[in-house]
């Protein structure tokens, strides 16, 4: 059990994680999740109750005290994870330069014993994991010798990810891991939890990720946790059939008690019934009540009004080139019809809020130009949520702006959108997140805008939030302009993307499913690549060229891996076995540029 200045945030909780396993922990902001994850580090005590860990067991939490000195560059401080590699591989070079001279057996054994430890650790293959994951995440070899502290607090998140990664801890705790990201990193990250040999706790919202790394859910919910088994989508319809089985209980349950209850009350006072009513009553305080259930959660109540969509297009742009000093993307040529919903992804610095930027006329082009084919009225969604003003109360902020409005229109308006009671005296100052985006959509919604732009909107929001704001921009019949990392939130809305990337942008019908599905198909349709073969010149620099094909090689036969479950490959017999036999391919091309490596590394220590 735990309160929290008083409340109770959780009781009776029972929480397991054995070895390996994947496990989500979700519930709306504020039931305790972050409370639950540092009482297991030890870092806040439990009211009552016992946490056992395994003595044995490592655990790995990511935040950035995980980073020891910000002092350090970015490769000294990875670098700390393999120390004992790093001085094994000193032992190995002195040895092999005395070997020149001295080829006795001693030395010989020595070699061999310290060799057997440097292989068994990870030796021939550490330097390439520090390349791998710090690319994956990112970074570029420039930026190796760069002090941390030079880096933004979300870059530090990630190199403090990629060290956690390498330290590789039986435990790994992740809070919102996918904050900070892009969806190419993402979905590499999603791969690689998924192989790691060790147990993950997560802390997340985002319904996607998931869908990909999940196996067993811890949900809080009306302060006591519920375990699901598998992903988010199995988990939804669990919860739906545990509500109506504990539903059907509690009606069963209230019949009998009100059957029993009707008999009391007409006989209790006929002596020839009194004891049978007596009974009843004894087997009436016996019953275990079933509380009523419920999903615990209030809805929102509000629609956007749009007019009605139009196949002509609204927004065109021509030749255009935005950015500020220098040009950041373009030639851009795009089109937009009334009833679109487009989606804009790409990685972080790409362009996307440029763009949004450009086309709300806030920054100029740098050349070309954005046409408006009629005039319309926009509503803009902030990701930084910067259009509210901090020293008023959310009933000032709706009343300031439409004080024809009566105070109970407001406050019955506030309702809609959950501020109920002393909420609507709230300061903007003090709203959460999920408040703050709530009470935008509300002065959005007021404004009935004919085209709405919006940046990143379901950052900032739980789980129950985040299916209240798809739900309602899926229905909204207008057009929709939206920059999203949210992948759940852009399969459900988007119906057309725009892919950003640093060689220009593509256009793609459809949500992220018809997306992958192209990007798959694309990748399919590639020649094959064979592996140039080795010429004797500087043996590291060949080594390092044959890992980066392999790396390569890596990522073309995961992103086939998962197109075999796509519908269109899957149930395509001669797509799928031409994905089988690639993948194949691949699996021997890596064989052999492993013993490519390994031929030559041998020859390098001879």
């Amino acid at each position: 059990m735990k309160t929290f200045t008083g409340n109770l945030l959780f009781e009776r909780v029972s929480l397991e994680v054995n070895s390996g396993e994947k496990i989500a922990l979700i519930g709306q902001n504020g039931t305790g999740k972050s409370t639950l994850v540092k009482m297991i580090l030890g870092e806040i005590i439990p009211d009552s109750g016992e946490i056992f860990l395994n003595r044995s067991a490592t655990i790995g939490y990511l935040s950035q005290s995980v980073l020891e000195d910000e002092n350090k560059t970015m490769i000294d401080e990875i670098m700390t994870v393999y120390e004992r590699l790093i001085q094994l591989e000193n032992d190995l070079d002195s040895i092999s330069h005395l070997l020149k001279t001295d080829h006795s057996e001693g030395m010989l054994k020595r070699y061999t014993i310290i060799e057997e430890e440097f292989s068994r650790l990870g030796g021939y293959e550490y330097h390439y994991n520090v390349d791998m994951i710090l690319t994956k995440f990112g970074f570029t070899k420039a930026e190796y010798d760069r002090q941390i502290k030079t880096f933004s607090g979300g870059e530090k998140t990630r190199i403090a990810f990629a060290k956690l990664l390498m330290k590789k801890p039986d435990l790994l705790i992740l809070d919102e891991p996918t904050n900070h990201m892009d969806i190419e990193i993402i979905e590499w990250l999603e791969e690689y939890l998924k192989k790691y040999p060790g147990a993950i706790l997560c802390i997340t919202h985002d319904k996607y990720f998931i869908n990909k790394i999940a196996e067993k859910i811890y949900e809080i919910d009306q302060q006591t946790v519920s375990v699901y088994y598998g992903n988010f989508d199995q988990y939804e319809i669990e919860k739906v059939k545990r509500y109506e089985l504990l539903l059907k209980q509690y009606n069963r349950q209230a019949k009998e008690i009100e059957h029993l209850q009707s008999f009391v009350d007409r006989f209790r006072y006929k002596a020839t019934k009194a004891k049978s009513a007596q009974d009843r009553i004894k087997k009436i305080n016996r019953i275990e009540r079933i509380d009523k259930p419920t999903t615990g959660h209030a809805n929102v109540r509000f629609q956007f009004k749009s007019k009605r969509p139009t196949e002509a297009v609204i927004l065109t742009t021509k030749d255009l080139n935005i950015g500020y000093d220098n040009i950041l993307q373009g030639p851009i040529n795009f089109e937009m019809r009334g009833y679109e919903k487009v989606g804009v992804i790409g990685p972080n610095g790409i362009g996307k809020t440029t763009f949004i930027k450009t086309i709300l006329d806030t920054l100029p082009p740098i050349s070309g130009e954005v046409l408006f084919h009629k005039q319309l009225k926009i509503g803009y969604f902030d990701q930084n949520l910067q259009g509210l003003d901090e020293s008023i109360t959310v009933l000032n902020t709706v009343h300031n702006r439409y004080p024809v409005k009566t105070l109970g229109e407001v406050r019955s308006l506030l309702a809609r959108f959950l501020f109920v009671e002393e909420d609507v005296f709230k300061s903007v100052s003090v709203l959460s997140g999920g408040e703050r985006v709530r009470l935008t959509l509300l002065m959005m919604m007021l404004e009935e805008p004919e085209l709405l732009i919006l940046d990143e909107p379901t950052n900032h929001l739980d789980i129950e939030t985040k299916n209240i704001v798809e739900d309602v921009f899926e229905s909204y019949e207008g057009p929709i302009i939206f920059i999203s990392h949210d992948r759940y939130f852009i399969n459900k809305v988007a119906s057309k993307i725009v892919d950003f990337r640093s060689n220009g942008f593509e256009v793609y019908e459809g949500n992220y499913d018809d997306y992958k599905i192209i990007k798959a198909e694309e990748l399919l349709s590639k020649p094959t690549i064979k592996p140039t073969k080795i010429k004797q010149v500087n043996t590291a620099a060949i080594i390092k060229k044959i890992e980066t094909q392999i790396d390569n090689l890596h990522i073309e036969k995961e992103q086939l891996k998962q197109s075999l479950y796509l519908d269109t490959i899957y149930n395509d017999q001669i797509k799928f076995n031409k994905a089988m036999e690639r993948i194949n391919q691949i699996d021997q091309e890596i064989d052999e540029l492993f013993l490519k490596i390994d031929e030559m590394t041998v020859q390098s220590v001879d």
